[in-house]
């Protein structure tokens, strides 16, 4: 029988190794990560991890994906680049392409892309784009359009 003590500390432990994008949260932007990351919410972005990704029934990334393991139960459009075992479950919807060492696609997964075999000791490392800092004020351009208007067509 576990103590109330012991059963604190490996919550404590779980919640200090595992990091949760809980559901309805929505989030734009790079994640990077030495620990084990579960997507219950919607991102944006490309996530780095050393350790495992979730991506949960409820869950969706937009995205590509460096990690050392995949187990993907909700959504994922983007390239998933996986050093151990991806995992697509039956729950799973996938737009993109697998570079994994280890593929598990179960019946009823929605896949459309291909697969990528590479080794198990070779490292799938992102290239990461650097990022330009650009200013914006309140001027008018000519015409009297605003910068808003420009980009919409």
């Amino acid at each position: 029988m576990w103590s109330k003590d012991k059963r604190i500390q490996e919550e404590l432990g779980l919640a200090s190794s595992t990091s949760v994008f809980a559901a309805g949260l929505s989030m734009t932007g790079e994640i990077h990560s030495k620990s084990d990351i579960r997507i219950e919410g919607e991102v944006k972005g490309i996530i780095v991890t050393k350790k495992k990704l979730v991506v949960s029934p409820s869950g969706c990334i937009h995205g590509d994906v460096w990690a050392h393991e995949v187990c993907v139960m909700g959504e994922v459009k983007g390239n998933l680049n996986v050093q151990g075992l991806a995992r697509l479950t039956a729950t799973s919807k996938v737009r993109g392409e697998v570079i994994s060492a280890s593929v598990e696609i179960e019946a009823g997964s929605d896949f459309e892309g291909a697969v990528k075999r590479i080794e198990q000791n070779q490292k799938a490392e992102p290239v990461l784009k650097e990022l330009k800092m650009i200013k914006l004020s309140n001027t008018s351009l000519s015409g009297g359009r605003t910068l808003k208007q420009v980009g919409e067509r």
